[in-house]
């Protein structure tokens, strides 16, 4: 009888991943980012601070979908 594979998990990765996230967006640290000048692409810096951390979520949250889940294709 054929075993299923196993699924691999980053639930300790994406714990420290929502941690760092949740303090890069909170006060001890956003008070760095919490400025007007310099516009960086026409924003100023905090908007863009706020969009450069989402983007990166965004960006990591999907490769631990690829990783977990794969490329979804047939083998």
């Amino acid at each position: 009888m054929e075993q299923p594979p196993k699924r691999r998990r980053a639930t300790g990765a994406y714990i420290l991943f929502l941690l760092v996230t949740f303090t890069l967006m909170t006060v001890p640290v956003f008070t760095f980012a919490d400025r007007v000048e310099p516009l960086v692409f026409g924003l100023p810096f905090n908007l863009f601070w706020i969009v450069l951390v989402e983007l990166a979520a965004f960006v990591v949250i999907l490769g631990f979908y690829v990783y977990e889940h794969g490329r979804g294709g047939s083998a």
